[in-house]
This record gives structure tokens, C-alpha cells and sequence, in this order.
């Protein structure tokens, strides 16, 4: 009888430290293997936060301004005398908080608001609290800048020609705004994803560069070939890049209305015709704001480009999480 009690004891002993093992090693989803299932579960852990966001401002791609034509920069042109003469104040951005304060004194209209180094500090802070540390190390300057509202509200641009490092431009008159706010930094941090030096062969020799080229060319270098930029371009603009070449549709207000109007289901927003650049900066913030589409258009299958590569898949989960963080402080 001793014997039995023994083995029953040892045996429930055994069950329970396996059991209380399993408990203590199941991983969490960061740590499961990327596969279709478990992005799945990251895919609806976005959607909570998507839906908990959407509670507390309303569907974050519907603002009051209806910038949506108008959020960001060409990322192919450097800044233009607009910005230079409308910034004002710059910022060094060291490990990740802002250092060395420039003011553009000769912006003289807006010299009361040069020196509310708070204000400045707030909009930094709405950045750095939406995008992970991680995914903005090479970002290294940060200017304020104001042309009014409804025009120019971001711009990013590298400081070097490698581009390793980037400038991170933000209309303070525009921040008001906040959806529109959110949805230009994170267009802007579309930029920093499709063109940084991990994406692009640098130092392209710009003068060889044809409309036959195999890889998407941008201003600064080549698209490397399984960069997302050139993934994007071949799958959805390479029917239609030389008619948008021909038309100069970058430089003409009118022929981006008109090249718009001829692809109504093929672009999310009309700013999205500008520039390849803005068009897959366009799908991005889409991607990361609203659920995933049906595919019935080219403007949802944009959207959805993005749900092919599990750690954007990631990244939309920990910027949702960041955002709702963003979004309870006000």
C-alpha cells in the first residue's frame, strides 16, 4: 500500500511540475515563429488597438482638414526655399532626444513661437512615442517649420548622401490637427521605411539611369531588388510609370488631376499620383490606419502590399499600440 501512495504521489508530482513548466515556458506572440498563423494573431492584435484608437478620435483617416492630398514631401527633391525660409528652429537629435537648438533668425514672423521650447518639445515627443526607437536611430535632426496650414505639413530628407542619417520636418500649424498630425509622422516614417540606405544601393550613377531599368531609381540611388520600394513599383507602376514620366505629372498640378482621373481605382488618395515615393508613403499610413481591404481595386491591393512581410506586420502592431499610448494623453 506504501508503494502505491508512493507512485501516485510521484507520479501527480511529476504532472504537476510538467504542467507548471509549460506554463512558465509558453512564449508569448514575440517570441512564436513567423508564420502565416501567428501573423495572423499579430494582425488582430493591431486590429484592437486600430478599434480601441478609433473609440477614443473617430476613424483616424477621416480629419477636419482634408489634407489627405497634401501629407508629406517629395522625398526626391531637397528642401525647397519655401521650407528654408519658413523654418524655424532645427534641433540635433542625440540618442534620440533633441540637443543644440538652431533658430533661423530670419524668420521673423515667427520668432515668439521660436523660443516656446515646450511646444517643440511636445511634438518631438508625439514622434518618438508613435514610432518604436528602433525603427528611428537614423533620424537625426528634427526642424519645425510653418508655410500656414493645409500646405506643406512633413518632410523628411537625408543629411548625408549615403543617408545614413535624415532630417525629420514637422509644420507646427498643422499639428493642431492631431489625426492629421498622426497621419503625416507616420507617412513620413513611410519614407524613412522605402528609402533608407538598407533599401537602395547609394552613390547611383544617375546619368546611366533609363526608363528600361529593371529596379525602381530614385533620386539618392537605386532600389536594391527585393527592397519594398522596387516589390511596389513592379507590381503596381510599371504599366503606367512612362505616361506619368511623359506627363510630368510630379511638377503639374494639372496633370496629376487628370492622371488621377484616368486611374480613379488605382490610388488611395490624389496626392498619392505626385510621386511613387508618396504613393507607397500613402498605402503605408493607410495600411497602418484602417483594416485590412478586400482587393477589389489596385488602390486596395496597395493597401494591402504591406501584409506580405510579417515584420511590417509587426511594426503595424507595435505603431497601433504607440498610437492608442499617443492618443490617451489628450
Amino acid at each position: 500500500m506504501q508503494r502505491l501512495f508512493f507512485w501516485i504521489f510521484t507520479n501527480c508530482f511529476l504532472l504537476l511540475g510538467y504542467l507548471s513548466y509549460d506554463a512558465i515556458t509558453l512564449p508569448d506572440d514575440s517570441d512564436l515563429p513567423i508564420t502565416e498563423a501567428t501573423s495572423e494573431v499579430v494582425i488582430e492584435k493591431g486590429d484592437s488597438y486600430l478599434t480601441k484608437v478609433t473609440d477614443l478620435i473617430g476613424d483616424p483617416l477621416d480629419f477636419s482638414s482634408g489634407s489627405l492630398t497634401k501629407a508629406g514631401a517629395s522625398i526626391e527633391q531637397n528642401r525647397s526655399a519655401l521650407i528654408k525660409e519658413s523654418t524655424i528652429v532645427t534641433y540635433k537629435v542625440t540618442d534620440g532626444a533633441l540637443s543644440d537648438e538652431s533658430i533661423n533668425y530670419s524668420n521673423t514672423k515667427q520668432q515668439n513661437y521660436a523660443k516656446d521650447t515646450l511646444q517643440h518639445y511636445e511634438l518631438w515627443d508625439s514622434f518618438t512615442t508613435i514610432i518604436p526607437s528602433e525603427l528611428r536611430s537614423n533620424v537625426k535632426s528634427f526642424s519645425i517649420f510653418s508655410d500656414g496650414t493645409s500646405n506643406l505639413l512633413g518632410y523628411v530628407e537625408p543629411l548625408d548622401y549615403a543617408a545614413d542619417t535624415w532630417q525629420l520636418g514637422v509644420d507646427f500649424a498643422d499639428s493642431t490637427d492631431k489625426k492629421n498630425f498622426y497621419y503625416t509622422l507616420i507617412h513620413e516614417y513611410g519614407h524613412l521605411l522605402t528609402l533608407g540606405n538598407d533599401q537602395m544601393v547609394i552613390n547611383y550613377d544617375w546619368s546611366t539611369s533609363s526608363e528600361t531599368e529593371s529596379t525602381y531609381s530614385s533620386f539618392y540611388g537605386e532600389s536594391i531588388p527585393d527592397s519594398y520600394m522596387n516589390l511596389y513599383y513592379q507590381e503596381f507602376w510599371l504599366d503606367y510609370y512612362k505616361e506619368w514620366q511623359h506627363l510630368d505629372v510630379q511638377n503639374n498640378v494639372e496633370a496629376q488631376k487628370e492622371f488621377y482621373l484616368q486611374h480613379p481605382d488605382d490610388f488611395l488618395t490624389t496626392y498619392a499620383v505626385v510621386h511613387p515615393e508618396e504613393d507607397i508613403a500613402e498605402s503605408w499610413t493607410f495600411f497602418i490606419l484602417s483594416p485590412r481591404q478586400e482587393n477589389t481595386t489596385v488602390a486596395q491591393e496597395k493597401q494591402n502590399f504591406f501584409y506580405q512581410f510579417p515584420e511590417l506586420i509587426e511594426i503595424r502592431t507595435h505603431i497601433l499600440e504607440n498610437l492608442l499610448t499617443e492618443v490617451k494623453k489628450d
